[in-house]
């Protein structure tokens, strides 16, 4: 293999990039933009749709998952394990938690799950 070839293959994974914008460019959008919000009577219903939009795409936890989470958090298990159990983001999981005024602070290492003490620990 060359090393022509090399920098090709590795020019074609790579996406174009955009030619940098220059300061012209940015303050006229930037005007315009302004402008937009400023005067155009189009603004408001825009701005509704965005909103709508942003709400539509949160997403919410039933009342047995936030059950659950709870549940297993007593037990100890952290965010990544509920994560996987109920299948829903560890971030979502926070945010929610946070919304509904539940703690989402570091399980404190006595209430945390414990290896098991069975004879088969002893192999480790």
């Amino acid at each position: 293999m060359s090393s022509t070839q090399t920098v090709t293959d590795q020019q074609a994974r790579r996406p174009p990039r955009r030619p940098p914008t220059s300061t012209d460019q940015r303050k006229k959008l930037s005007d315009a933009q302004r402008a937009y919000v400023a005067t155009d009577p189009r603004w408001p219903e825009h701005r509704r749709k965005l909103a709508a939009a942003q709400e539509a795409r949160r997403f919410t936890l039933m009342e047995n998952e936030v059950a659950l989470i709870i549940k297993l958090r007593r037990k100890g298990r952290t965010f990544s394990y509920i994560s996987e159990a109920i299948g829903v983001c560890r971030d979502e999981i926070g945010r929610e938690l946070k919304a509904l005024g539940i703690t989402t602070a570091h399980v404190k290492s006595d209430r945390r799950a414990r290896r098991g003490r069975g004879f088969w620990r002893s192999f480790d």
